[in-house]
């Protein structure tokens, strides 16, 4: 090799070696700027962990079901015998109801179809599942209505068309839990 290849060489390791020196230094920044940018780690928060089971879960699920129950107002059990027209409220402060039994079945097939036959007259009509000590029955009733007197005309008029016995009785809107659908 010539001799001002080897210096020319030799220049550039030595002019590299001063900038991979010398660079960092510049481009590093101050001591106070380094002190300001240093990040404190919190420490971090204790975490207690606590084993739940099915029967604290369920002793916690209880205690909330009877602090909910007190909550609830008292039903008065009213057995007024209510025969004035229009809106009356009863001991609960719920307005006075009245729906028609019309005919009670075993069969829910029955009581869908006549409450099908009464629907295509024109008339609102539910059925009701009830046990008694004779089995499961479903009753078909027309209504509810506030009105005993347009509730006993349709009474009437149900009477002649389909051939049934009519029973007026009182609405309890507690007795929808056991309403069939549709």
């Amino acid at each position: 090799m010539e001799l001002k290849l080897k210096q020319r060489l030799m220049g550039m390791v030595v002019v590299v070696s001063l900038a991979i020196i010398f660079l960092p230094m510049l481009f590093d920044g101050s001591d106070e700027e380094r002190l300001r940018l240093t990040i404190t780690i919190p420490t971090p928060p204790e975490i207690s962990v606590e084993r739940v089971s099915v029967a604290k879960i369920k002793n916690d699920m209880q205690i909330l079901e009877a602090a909910s129950t007190a909550k609830l107002p008292i039903e008065v059990v009213d057995e007024k015998a209510y025969s004035a027209e229009g809106l009356t409220l009863d001991e609960n402060g719920l307005p006075v109801g009245w729906s028609l039994q019309v005919s009670s079945f075993k069969d829910p097939d029955n009581a869908r179809g006549l409450r099908g036959d009464i629907r295509a007259l024109g008339h609102k009509s539910y059925i009701l599942e009830s046990r008694t000590n004779k089995g499961l029955f479903y009753q078909v009733l027309v209504g509810p209505s506030l009105d005993r007197a347009s509730l006993l005309k349709i009474g009437y008029d149900l009477s002649e068309k389909l051939n049934l016995e009519i029973q007026i009785t009182r609405y309890r809107v507690e007795d929808d839990l056991g309403q069939v659908g549709g």
